[in-house]
């Protein structure tokens, strides 16, 4: 008779040698398909780019204008509520004193 244990561990090992098989294959296919991307993206000749109108930078340069003065604008509110906040608690401050005396 065959021993059971024997029997099981020859079955593990074809399984363990198929499932490698299966990796290696894997790993072999994914290695030619990256040196061929690599190889296709070394042959691109990189485009010139456009050169933009003068139209199209004066448009350029506007929003450029419009976002810097929403940016100061923005600036300047936090900086007045700053202040507000201040003279708020420093009002606070004072009235609390007025109290204590």
């Amino acid at each position: 008779m065959v021993d059971s244990v024997g029997l099981g561990s020859l079955l593990t090992s074809a399984l363990n040698w198929r499932e490698a098989r299966k990796q290696r294959k894997l790993l072999e296919e994914m290695a030619t398909t990256q040196a061929k991307t690599v190889r296709r993206s070394s042959r691109r000749r990189r485009r010139a780019k456009p050169k933009a109108s003068p139209a199209a930078e004066a448009a350029k340069a506007a929003v450029e204008e419009r976002r810097r003065l929403q940016l100061q604008l923005e600036r300047e509110k936090h900086e007045w509520r700053k202040n507000r906040d201040i003279a708020k608690a420093l009002g606070w401050f004072l009235d609390r004193m007025s109290e204590e005396e």
